[in-house]
């Protein structure tokens, strides 16, 4: 029989740090928390190696007494609730009392305070849990947290962390809430010595979500407004249908401007937006809702971005009506057909009622809303390909080339029809010629007239740094202009008709993407450079283009797939359409 025993105090807090740290991030995570409730005014970030390494969060909030500091490392010790009572009305960030053991029983870590009214500071330190020195401190306004060596002795989870440069982009996406969910801060982020950011402290949104989003955006931005719906009131910015990027990630939530990520107010924007979105695009959104404090249980995970309502159907309903009054799309602004019966609507013209749970459900089982990602991309080099098609030979003098929509082209030629998707043929040219020419010398840029600046988010300032020196073999000539700026002279000859600004930021968006998904640089850089540059669905081609085309496209080592897997023909033959129509 197997003796039941008590695990040692060191062994408790390893096991219960693996909930509540999982990564770099989650460490910034909750440090910043720690500083918001604190009162702080402004808080430093510095990370070295991805946050590995080191990290540092310097705020000047109140402090913590000299008689408390040993103390806030005991587990479940909080300043931030007292019975069951105050769990249940909690509006702190922090509340469970687990970050700071947590975080010190898996790295070296050093906590510097003054709290006002005291004659000097403390510090304290810990080696993996054991404290090591406690003693006075410099009387500086608010508290200094350094971390290093994360996970130095749990090898194992060591081991499972990232790269450096993934790494960074979490602790990148991480900060992002917190710029926005609290534009009365200050923020300076520091990356391995090198400033990356500094916001001033405003108390307009807008001016914070401009220093995040630049100003391109927040132009073209709908406010949320409106007065109380029962115990939610909601607030925030949405971008105008035309203003979108390839990814989430910059649709935020907030609940009593605590990050949140829940399934159901992505499903509402969804929902709301509609077709008027292309495939594969979304809304940026800053979206703050204010919820009495009984109508939520924020004690679901250590993590506490999952939020228990005590009415789902309510908090969607209300949330997509504030959507649909902010947007207020024009009838007939729709993509989808006027004949065709809206979303749980009873008849063609009859009222858009759209129950929760099939809204959710619609909204996140299509495969091109799911919030579960797919197979990984496939980026495919050009050397080498396995061809997922009969091989065709087009010849450019085919009996007749038409275009569908704007977006297919339709070609016929002996016996067979071929059905083109304008912009995943033209990707997958742009893609192979852009790799040849990285191993060249490099891809012709097209000078600008006029030079233009840029802000770059930190997300988008973490990408440009991956791609290194790559970024000018692309084509982009640019030069740092201080912080998060940049000057842009040139870009690729492909996208001399986008804006440059425009053209910088959506390359940087999907090769984040990319990267993110496992992608070699080089390859992950040269598909979000073509993906950019191709003729977009929706743009009307003379039939010399298109013959073109499809010529070209038949040059290619892999013709039959855009570098994300994507198909970019469809062959028919005669046979097939007689079995369609059954004449056999």
């Amino acid at each position: 029989m197997k003796i039941i025993k008590v695990l040692p105090e060191g062994l408790i807090d390893r096991i219960a740090a693996g909930e509540v740290i999982e990564n770099p991030a989650s460490v910034i995570k909750e440090l910043v928390e720690n500083s918001i409730d604190a009162g702080a005014a402004n808080i430093e970030i510095s990370i070295s190696g991805g946050g590995k390494d080191e990290i540092i969060i310097v705020d000047d909030g109140e402090g913590i007494p000299k008689d408390q500091v040993e103390l806030a490392f005991y587990r479940h010790a909080t300043s931030k609730i007292r019975s069951w009572e105050d769990l249940l009305k909690t509006f702190t960030m922090g509340f469970r009392g687990e970050a700071l053991p947590s975080i010190c029983s898996v790295s070296l870590m050093e906590l510097t305070t003054f709290y006002d009214g005291e004659r000097v500071g403390s510090t304290i330190k810990f080696d993996g849990g054991k404290q090591t020195f406690f003693g006075p401190a410099p009387p500086r306004k608010g508290t200094a947290i350094t971390v290093k060596n994360l996970f130095y002795n749990v090898p194992a989870r060591r081991k499972f962390l990232k790269s450096e440069l993934s790494e960074k982009r979490k602790i990148s996406e991480v900060i992002r809430r917190y710029l926005i969910a609290h534009p009365e801060i200050g923020f300076k982020i520091t990356h391995d010595g090198r400033p990356v950011s500094s916001l001033p402290a405003t108390k307009n949104l807008l001016e914070r979500l401009e220093s995040v989003w630049g100003d391109s955006i927040t132009d073209n931005l709908v406010e949320l407004a409106g007065g109380p719906s029962g115990p939610m009131t909601i607030h925030g910015y949405v971008s105008k249908p035309e203003v979108t990027r390839s990814s989430r990630g910059e649709i935020f939530f907030f609940v009593n401007r605590r990050p949140v990520l829940e399934k159901s107010f992505f499903g509402a924007i969804a929902v709301s937006y509609g077709t008027t979105l292309p495939p594969g695009r979304h809304p940026y959104a800053a979206v703050f809702l204010e919820i009495e404090p009984n109508f939520i249980d924020i004690n679901v995970h250590p993590a506490k971005t999952e939020i228990r309502f005590a009415d789902d159907g309510f908090m969607f309903t209300t949330l997509k009506k504030s959507l649909d009054k902010a947007l207020a799309l024009p009838l007939g602004f729709s993509l989808r057909s006027s004949t065709e019966p809206r979303l749980g609507s009873q008849t063609h013209n009859g009222p858009q009622t759209i129950p929760f749970g099939r809204a959710r459900q619609e909204a996140f089982d299509e495969r091109r809303l799911s919030m579960i990602p797919g197979e990984p991309a496939s980026f495919e080099s050009p050397v080498g390909p396995v061809m997922t098609s009969p091989q065709i030979d087009f010849v450019g003098q085919a009996a007749s080339v038409i275009q569908l929509f704007d977006t297919y082209i339709l070609a016929r030629q002996n016996n067979e029809m071929l059905i083109v998707d304008q912009h995943t043929a033209h990707e997958r040219i742009l893609f192979e010629k852009n790799l040849n020419s990285f191993e060249i010398q490099g891809m012709p840029s097209q000078k600008l007239l006029f030079e233009e600046q840029v802000h770059l988010s930190p997300e988008e300032q973490s990408a440009l740094d991956t791609a290194g020196g790559l970024i000018a073999r692309a084509g982009f000539e640019l030069r740092p202009f201080g912080g998060d700026q940049f000057i842009i002279s040139g870009v690729p000859l492909d996208m001399g008709g986008m804006a440059p600004a425009e053209a910088l930021k959506e390359t940087l968006a999907v090769l984040g993407n990319n990267l993110r998904q496992g992608q070699e640089l080089k390859l992950a850089l040269a598909a979000a450079v073509a993906c950019k540059a191709a003729v977009k669905a929706g743009h009307r081609l003379s039939e010399a283009q298109m013959r073109a085309l499809i010529v070209e496209l038949f040059k290619c080592r892999e013709p039959y797939r855009c570098p994300h897997g994507r198909p970019t023909i469809v062959v028919m033959s005669r046979d097939d359409l007689e079995k369609i129509f059954r004449r056999k």
